[in-house]
């Protein structure tokens, strides 16, 4: 009886399932994609939409996409994520 060969996993596949700096990334493009150019959320909203619970895990990506994350000043900062870095920029020209 014959063995059927198979081939194992690529790197491409072992970061896709376990390197944080690989997975969140991607996850938080998607979500940019899903919102729209012309909507935003707050954070928390934004970061279920990407599928990440976690704002430990969320936050040293944040930079990564500075653009389309707008702080909102007041007694505690919030943070909003727009679809795209137009609205992002429209509403930092609100601010006061």
């Amino acid at each position: 009886m014959a063995t059927a060969t198979t081939k194992g996993k690529t790197f491409e596949e072992f970061r896709a399932l376990h390197d944080p700096a690989y997975i969140v990334p991607r996850k938080i493009k998607a979500g940019l994609e899903s919102l729209g150019p012309d909507a935003w959320e707050y954070e928390a909203d934004f970061r279920k939409r990407c599928g990440i619970n976690s704002p430990n895990v969320f936050a040293p990506y944040r930079a990564e996409f500075k653009e389309f994350c707008v702080e909102i000043p007041g007694k505690t900062t919030s943070r909003l994520w727009a679809g795209s870095k137009a609205l992002a920029n429209k509403i930092r020209g609100t601010q006061v």
